[in-house]
């Protein structure tokens, strides 16, 4: 129609309706590239705004991995002083009853390790997606946040040596059925603990004092929970103030 009408004017020497054909063929055609690029931008700002809650996800669950990290650290370093105390008869010893000093044995000599949650961002990377985020400083904050988080880890074998050398510490002190309820109740507070298995508290002090590489091993494990609660920490605040960043970035 419009091919027809733009012939018929040329035929009638119509110049001025001619131009006016052709502003309206720029113009549609404009409008039309216009309209694409517009749904094109909004298409990718969808899909970025679906990463980026996903990325808050992830986030959550580092925050929330960083501050069970910080509690475990303080839960495993109040038993392994309890320990401390009776193995090196202080009076603070004595109120460590029979049935909570076979729950800290081998508790404290745990290591919770705090491990990022990177799913959605490596996927990102793995599919090209990170190309998404539109801001440039957010996709660099994503990229040192999570190279902290894989730097922070590099030390994971040496704290795992020192859980293994207490293990071997205190290996054999407890029966089976001693460790298996001890390993069942270790997140219970004395108050809550069940009857406990037969225990020789006099036996146990015994054969536990003949091993100085407990007591050595024990006072090592404070710089591991140290080691841990520090990075728990970072974790769990750097999670946090990045997650701030992702949310202004989703009202904007």
């Amino acid at each position: 129609m419009l091919l027809r009408r733009v012939i018929d004017h040329v035929e009638a020497q119509n110049w001025t309706a001619v131009a006016l054909d052709f502003v309206i063929v720029v113009m549609g055609v404009f409008i039309g590239i216009q309209v694409s690029n517009w749904n094109d931008a909004r298409a990718l700002r969808e899909r970025e705004e679906v990463y980026l809650e996903q990325l808050l996800i992830d986030l959550e669950s580092d925050r929330l991995t960083g501050e069970r990290g910080v509690s475990s650290a303080n839960s495993v370093d109040a038993a392994a002083e309890a320990l401390l105390a009776v193995l090196q008869g202080d009076p603070e010893g004595s109120n460590v009853d029979d049935a909570e000093l076979m729950r800290i044995l081998p508790y404290a000599g745990y290591a919770y390790l705090p491990q990022g949650n990177a799913t959605t961002y490596n996927e990102m990377i793995s599919t090209g997606a990170l190309g998404l985020m539109e801001s440039v400083e957010l996709k660099r904050a994503f990229g040192e946040y999570y190279a902290r988080l894989s730097a922070g880890r590099q030390w994971d074998a040496l704290l795992r040596e020192e859980q293994f050398a207490y293990r071997a510490a205190i290996r054999g002190l407890l029966t089976r059925e001693q460790f298996a309820w001890a390993r069942a109740h270790a997140a219970l507070t004395p108050e809550e603990l069940p009857p406990a298995p037969e225990f020789d508290r006099a036996e146990f002090l015994e054969r536990a004092r003949g091993r100085p590489e407990i007591i050595d091993s024990l006072r090592s494990m404070g710089a591991v929970q140290q080691r841990l609660r520090d990075d728990s920490r970072d974790m769990a605040a750097r999670a946090e103030a990045l997650a701030e960043r992702v949310k202004t970035e989703l009202n904007d």
